[in-house]
Order: C-alpha cells, then structure tokens, then sequence
C-alpha cells in the first residue's frame, strides 16, 4: 500500500486514539491493520450487519475495541467517542442498489448520522475527523478531467447523500478545533476479509473464473479504480498529516494511471484468462461515467497506490482458484440482497 511514515503515527497525538465507525466493512477492516500496526489504540463502531468475521483474527489485541452499535443512536455515538482524539468516518449505506432499497432509511444513515457525529466531534473537541466519501458525486461527465474542484453532478441518492455530508464537514472546519477531511474514492476492488462481488472488477473476475464468461455493460464511461488496501492507506495518511495542509480539504483518492473506459478492462481479462467469452451488451440504467484526476493527493500527502488493477484481478483469481469465495453469489457478498433480507 501507500508509503506512510512509520514514526508520525506515534509522535502526533491527533492519531493517538482512533474511533472508526464501519471498522469491520470492505475498507475498514483493512484500515484497522494499518491502525494497530503503527501503534494506535482503535475503538471499532459497528452495527456488523455482516459478522464479525472479518475482525475475528484481531479480537485478542489489547490495542483493539470492539462497541457493537448504531451511528444513529446517540447514546451509542457519543459513547464510542469517549477518549478518542480523532475519527475516521466509514459507516453508511454503501452503493446505488442498496441505498435505493429505503430511501428514509439511507439519508438517516448516510446523512443525519454525519451531521450528528460532526455536532458530538465538535461537542468533544475531537481534532481530526476524516469521511469517507465517493467519485461518483461528480455524475455522468463524459470526457471532462475532474478535478477536486470541478462541479458535483449526483445522479443517484447514494451519491447525493454524500455531497449534503460534505457540506456538512466543510462548514465544521476550524469550529471547535476540529479538522475535517475528505476522501472521494474511486471505484474500490480487491480482496479484503469482508469481501463484496457487487464491485465491477470483483464480479468481472469471479464470473471469468467460474462460468468462463464475462459481459461488458455498455464500456464507454470511465472508471477509476482503487484497491481496498490502497483506499485504506489514503485514510490513514488523511489522518496523519498536519491541520494545515488537510483541514477543510477534498482529495480524491485513486491513481491518475488506473482510470478505465470499462470496455478498456476487457484487455485485462483476455491476457489472465486467454480462453475467455466476453460479450458486449448495451448499458445497463447507470449512466455514471467520471475521468478523475488525482494529483492533488499526490501533490500534497505523496499518496502512490501500490497496486493495480490487473494485479488485482490476478490476485482475486489466485483466492477463487484455490477454493476461496465458492458461492460467490452469496448474499453475504452484496450489499443490496443481503439488506433487502
């Protein structure tokens, strides 16, 4: 993953202690390794609508903290944010599908939640409160390079619950001290112990292995793509770094080279699995298309992603090869079918 500074995590204090709500997710249960490894004493806010299963190997580290709650109780929140000096904010209704299945549901999860831990971080004189947050705000922009600074253009609720928590976070900065960031990921893939096959390059790789075939949903809009790890390490170094270079600040995280015209992946697919069926299909209703720039993070934080995505489809292969994630078409692995239970 991206380059951190082993040494800053222990002499900043902002760091010290780290609430992260969703710590059990796709991303979270990556970044919590990276949390315990540099040191850091973690409380982990999370409903586990999944299990635990993706923390079970963690359970026995002294650094660690378990609260099983919901980010809409406020009892629950304020609770988990007794003696923690920064927040990484990962809980929510993750992905169009699933976010479409109740509306009240998603916004008071996805949006009045946020407004209520920003008013407790403020209320507690938490210093650093990262959110994580999501590309897909830009829309369905054609060929345009967006940058952190072009306009929002949402074409989903998922997306638009994401931008009324940005403003949220932005209005916050510097009030009561505390530094919010935001992280818009790209499209996230790879392995992780909470693993999910409603990603594009995750359900492209399962189906390739096991029925031989793929289909190509349209293929002209534009896809950037970040691994899991990759996306955890961004969090970690938005946490890291000094009030005065993040406070208030918008990073897009991913990697300007791994930005894809969906059809371009088909490249990917035929030089890992040569004897491959690939079928083009008209698109699919996501009209969702976003050519991202990310030098802003690699400007200011040094962010490199260290994988990519063709050695992330080898290594999502390896794990089907060798018997892992049999019933891909599972549930537990989307989002939307494993809520609509």
């Amino acid at each position: 993953m991206s380059s951190i500074d082993t040494n800053k995590t222990k002499e900043n204090e902002s760091v010290s202690k780290v609430l992260v709500t969703g710590g059990a997710g796709y991303i979270g249960c990556h970044l919590i390794r990276i949390l315990l490894e540099r040191g850091c004493k973690v409380r982990v806010l999370d409903s586990f609508l999944f299990d635990q299963h993706s923390l079970d190997n963690l359970k026995d580290n002294p650094n660690l903290e378990i609260m099983v709650g919901d980010i809409r109780h406020m009892e629950e929140l304020a609770s988990s944010l007794e003696g923690v000096s920064s927040v990484i904010h990962l809980a929510g209704i993750v992905g169009d599908p699933a976010c479409n299945l109740e509306k009240q549901v998603t916004l008071s999860i996805n949006y009045e939640a946020t407004r209520l831990l920003v008013d407790l971080c403020k209320y507690n004189n938490i210093k650093r409160l990262v959110f994580a947050s999501t590309c897909s705000v830009y829309g369905a922009r054609g060929e345009e390079i967006l940058t952190e600074e072009s306009p929002i253009s949402p074409i989903s609720l998922y997306a638009e619950t994401k931008i009324r928590s940005e403003e949220i976070l932005l209005k916050a900065a510097n009030e009561n001290s505390l530094e919010p960031v935001i992280v818009r990921f790209a499209t996230v893939y790879g392995l992780s112990r909470r693993m999910r096959f409603d990603l594009v390059l995750n359900i492209l790789t399962a189906k390739a292995v096991h029925e031989k075939k793929i289909r190509i949903y349209g293929g002209v809009q534009w896809r950037p793509l970040i691994h899991a790890k990759d996306a955890a390490a961004a969090l970690m170094l938005c946490l890291e770094a000094s009030g005065d270079v993040v406070c208030g600040e918008i990073f897009n995280a991913g990697s300007n080279q791994e930005n894809y015209r969906i059809k371009d992946l088909e490249k990917i697919f035929v030089k890992l699995f040569p004897r491959i069926n690939i079928e083009h299909v008209p698109p699919m209703n996501d009209e969702r298309s976003y050519n991202v720039s990310f030098d802003k993070i690699t400007s200011v934080l040094g962010f490199t992603p260290q994988e990519t995505a063709k050695r992330g489809v080898k290594e999502l292969k390896d794990s089907l090869l060798k018997g892992n994630f049999a019933d891909y078409l599972a549930d537990k692995y989307y989002n939307v079918k494993y809520l609509y239970k």
